[in-house]
């Protein structure tokens, strides 16, 4: 595991190269987060929309911005990198785990943006646009192990897209469709209290709102603490699940595997 966190850390160190890349996400988040304010003001001018307040979709707002700056579903994109220039060939013959090798990768990056994009920008939104406390202790501790999950099932469906990319060979695609799922069944910018109920039980058959709505939705005290073993358990299971899957097209991958370029 020392490996693993070298390479972590290494991940992190690199980021640090790229300070203007800071403001320009940390711009980035501010202007997501007025618009979305904005646009709920206007919605909820009226009052409350299902028992959801204009406060309440103001936080929501600012932890599902983000939530998503933290999310490692891109590192899809470095295993189509080492695909299509032949570096994979190299980094499998490593006497270690390529995966967990891409998890720590990930997680080193998160590690950066954490410090140097959510931190700053958390900030700057708790005094610009007001931000509620967690809703009781119990939801904040919960809310904090969705986080955890959220990160893990984002590096899970990430690796998914990558996985198939070594049959498919057009990992652009993939990772768009990916992106589409996410961005409409994760609730990031219209939680699922408003989804019509067909749409709603689609999406809670899925594992996407677990890289946005549901973190929100447990900060804000929204899920009854009855319901939130449930809940932890069925992210967890869906972990499980991808876990699973991931590994077993892993060793099917591995062995037809097909190296492009140099």
């Amino acid at each position: 595991m020392i490996v693993y966190a070298k390479f972590g850390m290494k991940a992190f160190a690199n980021q640090l190269s790229y300070r203007a890349e800071v403001w320009l996400r940390l711009l980035g988040n501010l202007v997501a987060i007025l618009i979305q304010s904005e646009i709920w003001r206007a919605v909820l001018s009226a009052g409350r929309m299902d028992g959801i307040s204009l406060e309440q979709m103001i936080t929501y707002s600012i932890l599902n911005t983000l939530l998503l700056t933290l999310m490692l579903h891109h590192i899809s994109g470095k295993v189509d990198e080492s695909l299509k220039s032949g570096a994979i060939a190299s980094e499998l013959i490593r006497p270690l785990s390529y995966p967990y090798y891409l998890l720590a990768d990930g997680l080193g990056r998160a590690a950066y943006q954490f410090v140097f994009t959510v931190v700053p920008s958390l900030l700057i939104a708790v005094l610009w646009f007001g931000f509620l406390p967690p809703a009781t202790a119990t939801h904040f501790l919960a809310f904090l192990f969705c986080l955890l999950l959220a990160v893990m099932l984002s590096f899970l469906l990430g690796y998914l897209v990558s996985l198939l990319a070594f049959w498919l060979m057009n990992h652009f695609s993939l990772s768009w469709i990916l992106g589409g799922f996410r961005l409409v069944f994760a609730g990031s910018f219209i939680p699922l209290w408003f989804f019509p109920d067909d749409w709603r039980t689609l999406a809670e058959w899925l594992p996407f709102q677990y890289l946005g709505f549901i973190p929100a939705a447990m900060y804000l005290g929204e899920i009854a603490p009855a319901q939130i073993p449930a809940v932890l358990g069925i992210g967890v299971g869906w972990g499980a699940a991808l876990i699973v899957l991931t590994g077993w097209l892993w060793h099917r991958a591995v062995r037809r595997l097909v190296v492009q370029g140099g």
